[in-house]
């Protein structure tokens, strides 16, 4: 099912819960992705992290990365992101 990811802490949420899904500890999702336990764990709790360590935790995790634009709202929005 689709997830709709709006803020950082979205995004660690579902690296957290798809580990757990796959049975993996954080030690071995490390190993996967070739950074430490310590990343792993700073990721799942802030959801910051580079963009290239995102896609290989998505390819480590099976996780499909759609990008959708909002239609609805005007280009020119002054509503603040975060």
């Amino acid at each position: 099912m689709p997830m709709i990811i709006q803020r950082p802490t979205d995004l660690a949420a579902l690296i957290k819960s798809q580990r757990k899904k796959h049975g993996y500890t954080q030690k071995e999702l490390a190993k996967l992705t070739d950074l430490s336990q310590r990343s792993v764990s700073v990721i799942e709790n802030s959801g910051e992290m580079h963009i290239s360590t995102l896609l290989r935790i998505f390819a480590a995790l099976n996780i499909q990365f759609d990008a959708a634009t909002d239609q609805l709202k005007h280009p020119d929005s002054t509503e603040a992101i975060w």
